[in-house]
């Protein structure tokens, strides 16, 4: 789908040019609704995409290949297997991940058509007092939807694994999701007391209410256990993924369509701005160079520049017409004129004696009357009106934005059920 990145770009991008546009209220609604888009963290696109992460040994990679239902990622005994990262990613998902996949560095790549919507990848073992592991776990969880914590009996207790990334990553509980892996090890009643220790340490180091599956990968006979529960859990992520993402574009949409209803702008942002002003500064310009500026004159350029911003101000409405009112009263039209034609005067002066002037005295005043009027008010009417215009075009980018958003989101959701993954 679209990036749904690309429409909080648009909304900031529109909250930005509606200032003193729109009335504060509608203006304090949308920021609001940008904020909230923005700082929702996870990735932007309609994929679920999930990390796996644990020590090494834990079964990071046989968990990958249970839910796959097929060998995707190498698994080994002896060490740890995964050095390079693997990406599992469904078939035709948008451009977004790949970019996320590229800036991660993650080169391999499988793709894979049994959960449409759902991604995961397998890091490399984070057991290791080296900083930068948990710097990189740091980085990565704005960009993605979550983690699996991939945990195994021994080593479930591990302090680097707790000390170095779960608590101090406490804040960000609600992306974790917490399997402990290779319970075929392990009695009914060690299984429960570990798992019972497990959830008892996660919520001391602050993850509340934290998410456990226990699970067997890759069990010596038999099928895989526990990862039908785990993958009908990633479907309900995905689903309230999708539908969080929906309400975000819808309200973008709703934010949109407010602050264009309060810009007055569904219409267009122009005003037909141009032709008006074209059409006005001719007729003031001639006037003032058959006649110079006796008072029938100026009365009538009066007239004609205060239709001209009263039209303005009342096809656009709200605060941008009053600010257009404010910024060319009675007064400053007047003394546009008067500067206009006194320019023309000095420039094109009338000769003593007669009446009028020949034809190309006459255009070489009007033409000096009109770039007076065309420097003193033109300018200045141009910026404000382009302002309103500027929002109006990218208020319509914002619109498409959002349509073409929600219809991929539709076209995605919901896919065939993550029920039953056993091969």
């Amino acid at each position: 789908m679209s990036e749904v990145i690309s429409v909080v770009d648009g909304l900031d991008l529109v909250v930005a040019l509606a200032e003193g546009q729109v009335d504060a209220d509608d203006l304090a609604q949308a920021r609001a609704a940008a904020h909230l888009a923005r700082e929702r963290r996870g990735h932007p696109g309609g994929t679920l995409v999930l990390a796996l992460l644990g020590g090494t040994g834990s079964g990071k990679s046989s968990l990958l290949n249970a839910l796959a239902g097929e060998k995707v990622a190498e698994v080994s005994p002896l060490r740890p297997h995964t050095a390079r990262p693997l990406a599992w990613v469904p078939r035709g998902a948008e451009p977004a991940l790949g970019r996320l996949l590229d800036r991660l560095g993650v080169t391999e790549r499988v793709v894979h058509d049994r959960f449409p919507g759902i991604a995961l990848l397998d890091l490399t073992g984070v057991d290791s007092i080296d900083p930068s592991h948990r710097a990189g776990v740091e980085a990565l969880l704005p960009d993605i939807d979550g983690i699996i914590w991939v945990l195994d009996p021994v080593k479930y207790h591990d302090p680097v694994l707790h000390d170095e990334f779960i608590a101090p990553l406490a804040d960000s509980a609600d992306q974790f999701v917490f399997v402990l892996n290779q319970i075929d090890r392990l009695g009914a009643e060690a299984l429960a007391a570990v798992l019972a220790d497990l959830t008892q340490t996660l919520e001391s180091e602050g993850a509340a209410r934290p998410v456990v599956f226990a699970i067997a990968a890759d069990p010596p006979r038999g099928f895989p256990v526990g990862i039908d529960e785990l993958a009908a859990h990633l479907r309900h992520r995905l689903d309230a993924k999708r539908l969080h993402l929906g309400k975000v574009l819808a309200d973008a949409r709703r934010s949109v369509r407010t602050l264009s209803d309060a810009a007055g702008v569904r219409r267009g942002g122009t005003l037909h701005f141009e032709e008006r002003w074209a059409e006005a500064v001719d007729g003031i310009a001639t006037s003032l160079s058959l006649s110079g500026a006796t008072a029938p004159v100026v009365e009538r350029a009066l007239c004609h520049l205060e239709d001209l911003v009263g039209r303005l101000a009342a096809e656009a409405g709200g605060p941008f017409a009053g600010r257009l009112r404010a910024a060319f009263p009675t007064e400053v039209l007047e003394e546009a004129v008067r500067a206009a034609a006194a320019r023309m005067e000095a420039n094109v002066p009338r000769p003593i004696g007669r009446r009028s002037i020949d034809p190309e005295e006459r255009a070489a005043a009007a033409e000096v009357a009109a770039g007076e009027l065309q420097a003193r008010l033109g300018a200045p009417l141009r910026r404000a009106v382009w302002e309103r215009a500027a929002l109006a075009a990218s208020l319509a980018g914002a619109t498409v934005e959002v349509m073409r958003a929600e219809a991929s989101l539709r076209r995605e959701a919901p896919g065939p059920s993550l029920g039953t993954v056993r091969p």
